[in-house]
C-alpha cells in the first residue's frame, strides 16, 4: 500500500497528494468507514476528515494547512456550546459556577482523550514516524486534540446542526454523568443529580458490617423514594455514605425502575 492510498485503497485527495511530493512522510492510515460509523455521520468531503486525523508532525507549514490544528480551533469552540446548552437544559437548578464546572469536566482534556482513545481513533491518526516511536498515539493531548478535530471537521463539511448532533452522540453517557466531573464529594453529586428530576432528596441508613465491632466498617445503603440506589462499604460513617453514593452514580437503578 502507498502512501497515495488508505486501507480501503481509496486515493489520497489532492492536498495529501501533494504532502507526499514534498517529502513530508507519516505513518498511520484512516479507515473511513469505521470512523464514520463511530460519529454516526457520512462525510461528503473526505479531505476534512483526513485533515482532521493529520497531526502537525506531518506538515508544519501554512502555506499547506494539511494538519489538524485550524480543526481543533473549532470543534473546541463547538464542544463548549453544546455541553454549555445541554447542562444548561439538563440541571436548572445549577447556578452558574456549578455549570461550569461540569463543563469543564466533561470537556477537559483528559476526558477527551479518554473517549479518543475508546473510539480508536488514536490509531487512525497519520503522524511522524518520530512521534509515533515516541507514543504519540497515546498523548493525551493529541488525542484530546484529535477528537476536538473530529467534530470541527464534522462542522465544515456540513453545518453547526450535524457537529451538534454527533457530539451529543459522543459525550452521551459524559452527560449523562455530567455531576460525577464536579468533585469527589459524590454525595452532593448525587443530591444534585436527583433533585434535577424533583425534589425528593436521597436518604442513608448505615450500620456496622459486624455489630461485634463497633469501630466499623460500615455498610451504606442509599435510597431515593423508598427504593434503594447504592449500597456500599466504608471505614467509617461518612466514607460509607459516599461509596454508597458514588455506587448509587454509577448504576442510575431509578433509570431501570422508570423513575422520573
Amino acid at each position: 500500500m502507498t502512501h497515495f492510498e488508505t486501507a480501503d485503497a481509496r486515493p489520497f485527495p489532492p492536498m495529501f497528494a501533494l504532502a507526499f511530493r514534498l517529502g513530508l512522510c507519516y505513518t498511520g492510515g484512516m479507515q473511513r468507514e469505521y470512523i464514520e460509523e463511530t460519529l454516526g455521520y457520512t462525510f461528503t468531503d473526505e479531505t476534512w476528515l483526513r485533515q482532521a486525523l493529520t497531526h502537525p508532525s506531518v506538515d508544519q507549514r501554512r502555506s499547506t494547512n494539511l494538519a489538524y490544528e485550524r480543526l481543533e480551533y473549532l470543534g473546541d469552540a463547538v464542544l463548549e456550546l453544546v455541553v454549555s446548552r445541554e447542562l444548561f437544559t439538563l440541571f436548572p437548578k445549577a447556578d452558574e459556577g456549578e455549570l461550569t464546572k461540569l463543563r469543564s469536566g466533561i470537556v477537559s482534556r483528559q476526558h477527551l482523550a479518554g473517549l479518543c482513545r475508546e473510539l480508536g481513533w488514536g490509531e487512525q491518526l497519520s503522524m511522524s514516524p518520530q512521534l509515533e516511536k515516541n507514543g504519540g498515539r497515546e498523548t493525551l493531548s493529541i488525542l484530546a486534540n484529535t477528537f476536538e478535530s473530529v467534530v470541527g471537521a464534522v462542522m465544515m463539511d456540513s453545518n453547526y446542526n450535524a457537529a451538534r448532533k454527533v457530539s451529543l452522540r459522543l459525550l452521551k453517557n459524559s452527560l449523562e454523568n455530567a455531576p460525577s466531573f464536579l468533585c469527589t464529594n459524590s454525595k452532593g453529586a448525587l443530591l444534585e443529580l436527583l433533585q434535577s428530576l424533583d425534589n425528593q432528596a436521597p436518604a442513608y441508613k448505615v450500620q456496622l458490617v459486624d455489630p461485634a465491632s463497633p469501630a466499623g466498617p460500615f455498610e451504606a445503603r442509599a435510597y431515593w423514594h423508598e427504593l434503594e440506589i447504592g449500597r456500599a462499604t466504608g471505614p467509617s460513617k461518612h466514607k460509607a455514605e459516599m461509596a454508597a453514593a458514588a455506587d448509587a452514580l454509577e448504576w442510575k437503578v431509578w433509570e431501570k425502575k422508570g423513575k422520573k
